[in-house]
C-alpha cells in the first residue's frame, strides 16, 4: 500500500475516537435532551466503526478486562431488567439496554485516546454556558410553552442542566488544581449562569441535587466549601420563594391536607400512595414498566379523577411498583457498587447523587431523555479518570 494511503488510514484511525467523543458529549449535553433518538444511533455507528478499524488483538484483550471492571456494578440492574423483561415483556425496558450499550461502545471506542478530566470538564462547561444563555433568553422573551422551553418539558431541561452544572461545580471543588486560572473563572461563570437558568426554569427538583452536593462535599472533608455550597442552596431557595414556587409547594401540601388533591404535590402524593398499594399486592416482580396502566386495567382506582399520566413522578416509586423487590434489589445493588467504585472520584459521586436526589420527586433514571445523558457523562468521567498519572499526561 502506498505511503500516503497508509498515512491517511492512520489519520482516520487516530481521528475516529475523537469523533466518538464529540458525538457522545454533544448527545449528552444537548441532542438527547431535544428528544433526538437518532443521536443514539450516531453513537452506535461511529463507535462500532472506530472499534472495527482500530481493532488490535492484544490491546482489545486489555480493553475487555478494563470494561469488565467498569460494568460490574451495572450487572445487578441489568439482571433485574432481564428478569422483569421475561415476566412483563420487553416493552419499556429497552432504554436500559440501550443505555448499557452506549456505555460499552463508547468505552471500547475511546480506548486508543487519553481523555483528560481537564478537557472533558472544559467542554461540558462550554455546552453548559451556551445552553444556559439560550434557555434564559427563551424564558425571558417567550416564557414557557406547554410547561417547557424549546418544546422540551422544563423539568427535563433543568435535570440535564443540573447534571452538567454539578459535574463542573464538583470538579472545580475537588480538582481545582488541574485547571488554569482562566479555566477556573470560565467554569465558575458557567455554573453561575446555570444556577440562574435553573431558578428561571422554576424547577424545584434541581434544588435537591445541590443539597445532595453539600453531602458529597462533606464526604470529601471540605467542610468550609460545603458551607459555601449550602449558602448557595439557601440563596436559591430564597430566589425560588421570590418566584412563588416554594409557597406554591407549601400551598399544595395544605390543600392536600384539606382534601384537595388536584395540585402538583397532591397528585404526586396520590401517585406514591397508589404505587405503595400496587407494590403490596405484587411485591416480588411488580406490575411492569407501565405499572399505572396495569393497575387501572386490573380495577384499581386512582385517587385523582381524569388523570392519565402513566408514571409515578419518582424513580424510587416507579422502581418499587414497576419491578417489585426484583427491581429494587437489582437497582439498589448497582447503586451501592457504583458508589463503591467511585468512592475517590467525587465528581462522579456528585453526578450520581444528583440523579438520585432529583429522582425522589420525578423521573430521571427511569426516562431515556435524562438517563442517556447521565450514562454518557458517567462513562466519560470514568474514562477521564482522576489518577495523577492521567492528569500529568494531559494537563
Amino acid at each position: 500500500m502506498p505511503g500516503y494511503m497508509l498515512n491517511d488510514t492512520q489519520r482516520i484511525k487516530s481521528f475516529l475516537p475523537w469523533v466518538v467523543f464529540f458525538v457522545t458529549i454533544s448527545s449528552a449535553c444537548l441532542l438527547f435532551l431535544l428528544g433526538i433518538h437518532f443521536a443514539k444511533y450516531l453513537i452506535f455507528a461511529f463507535s462500532i466503526l472506530s472499534i472495527v478499524l482500530i481493532f488490535d488483538k492484544e490491546t482489545f484483550k486489555e480493553s475487555i478486562k478494563q470494561i469488565s471492571i467498569f460494568l460490574t456494578p451495572w450487572l445487578f440492574w441489568l439482571l433485574s431488567l432481564l428478569v422483569l423483561s421475561a415476566i412483563h415483556g420487553a416493552d419499556g425496558y429497552s432504554y436500559g439496554y440501550n443505555a448499557l450499550l452506549i456505555m460499552v461502545l463508547v468505552f471500547l471506542s475511546l480506548q486508543p485516546i487519553s481523555l483528560s478530566r481537564n478537557l472533558l470538564i472544559r467542554v461540558i462547561a462550554l455546552f453548559l454556558f451556551f445552553m444556559s444563555i439560550a434557555i434564559i433568553i427563551h424564558v425571558l422573551t417567550i416564557g414557557f410553552i406547554d410547561n417547557g422551553v424549546y418544546s422540551v418539558n422544563k423539568n427535563k431541561v433543568a435535570g440535564v442542566v443540573t447534571f452538567l452544572s454539578i459535574c463542573c461545580f464538583s470538579s472545580l471543588i475537588f480538582e481545582k488544581d488541574i485547571f488554569a486560572f482562566k479555566e477556573q473563572i470560565f467554569i465558575a461563570l458557567s455554573v453561575l449562569t446555570s444556577l440562574l437558568c435553573i431558578v428561571l426554569l422554576e424547577a424545584r427538583t434541581a434544588l435537591l441535587a445541590y443539597f445532595a452536593l453539600v453531602l458529597v462535599v462533606c464526604l470529601g472533608k471540605k467542610f468550609k466549601v460545603a458551607l459555601v455550597v449550602l449558602i448557595i442552596c439557601c440563596i436559591m431557595v430564597a430566589l425560588f420563594s421570590a418566584t412563588g414556587r416554594i409557597q406554591q409547594g407549601i400551598s399544595d401540601l395544605q390543600n392536600f391536607q384539606d382534601g384537595n388533591n388536584r395540585t402538583s404535590w397532591g397528585i404526586r402524593l396520590e401517585l406514591w400512595k397508589f404505587a405503595l398499594i400496587g407494590f403490596c399486592d405484587s411485591p416480588v416482580y411488580g406490575w411492569g414498566s407501565k405499572a399505572f396502566d396495569a393497575l387501572v386495567d386490573n380495577g384499581y382506582v386512582f385517587g385523582v379523577q381524569d388523570y392519565f399520566r402513566t408514571h409515578f413522578h419518582s424513580d424510587f416509586f416507579q422502581t418499587l411498583v414497576g419491578g417489585g423487590l426484583i427491581g429494587v434489589i437489582g437497582w439498589i445493588s448497582t447503586l451501592i457498587l457504583l458508589v463503591r467504585q467511585s468512592w475517590k472520584d467525587f465528581t462522579k459521586l456528585a453526578l450520581l447523587a444528583s440523579i438520585l436526589a432529583m429522582g425522589l420527586t420525578d423521573r430521571y433514571w427511569s426516562h431515556w431523555i435524562t438517563f442517556y445523558p447521565f450514562v454518557s457523562l458517567w462513562v466519560l468521567l470514568y474514562l477521564s479518570g482522576d489518577s495523577e498519572e492521567n492528569r500529568i499526561k494531559n494537563v
